[in-house]
């Protein structure tokens, strides 16, 4: 199985294209996010400038029999993730997993620190219970940190400290709500990014990894 892609030349083409409803009713867990998840807003995917774990994801959820599509959006912030979930959960009425990861570029766009942490974390709250009415699994993961090696030792610690300390309180908050989280920040290293923030082939694959032993964890009790 392909990864489904839920870019607009996708969605505008289904008219013509007599397999749009075969896919998108077929489609198991949904990929929502920034460019971590997908770049859905620049081209094709053979264009992209790194592949991005869903389509790692895919390859491993085959032997269960379950497709995945990417709605990750390049640029994107926490505060638009609603918007996206809910467009989501009408585009694929079949779905039973949402793997939800925000909150990059909030971090370096908001100054800060607390109140941007404190949003992100409503923001994917309000994601994650609107997931949970209908009756679907929400899977979050943190925000990696950035390649430290391309900064200066004062830029690269003050946002190795930013993620450390919304990652505690992103795992504090799934912990409260019994929401599975992968730990992807923790086995992110340096070499596993293709630039200052975007994991390259090895590191799309790891976060798959992790992605996918919550899912598949999930899966099992399901």
């Amino acid at each position: 199985m392909n990864v489904v892609y839920v870019k607009q030349e996708w969605l505008d083409a289904a008219p013509n294209r007599p397999t749009f409803e075969q896919d998108r009713l077929a489609v198991d867990v949904v990929c929502a996010g920034d460019s971590i998840t997908g770049w859905n807003n620049f081209g094709p995917a053979t264009s992209w400038p790194y592949p991005t774990y869903p389509r790692f994801l895919q390859a491993l959820c085959e032997p269960l029999d379950l497709r995945v599509a990417d709605g990750g959006i390049a640029g994107e912030v926490s505060d638009n993730g609603l918007g996206h979930v809910r467009r989501y959960l009408d585009l694929f009425p079949n779905s039973r997993y949402f793997i939800i990861g925000f909150g990059t570029n909030d971090l370096g766009t908001w100054p800060d620190l607390e109140s941007t942490s404190s949003r992100i974390i409503e923001n994917l709250d309000n994601m994650v219970q609107t997931v949970r009415d209908e009756e679907k699994l929400p899977i979050l993961f943190n925000v990696p940190y950035a390649n430290e090696s391309m900064f200066t030792p004062h830029i690269a610690r003050d946002t190795h400290e930013k993620r450390d300390y919304h990652n505690e309180r992103l795992r504090e908050f799934c912990s409260e709500d019994s929401i599975p989280i992968a730990d992807i920040c923790s086995h992110l290293q340096d070499e596993h990014l293709g630039d200052e923030l975007h994991p390259n082939e090895r590191g799309a694959k790891i976060i798959a990894e992790e992605v996918f032993k919550m899912l598949s964890r999930a899966h099992s009790k399901a």
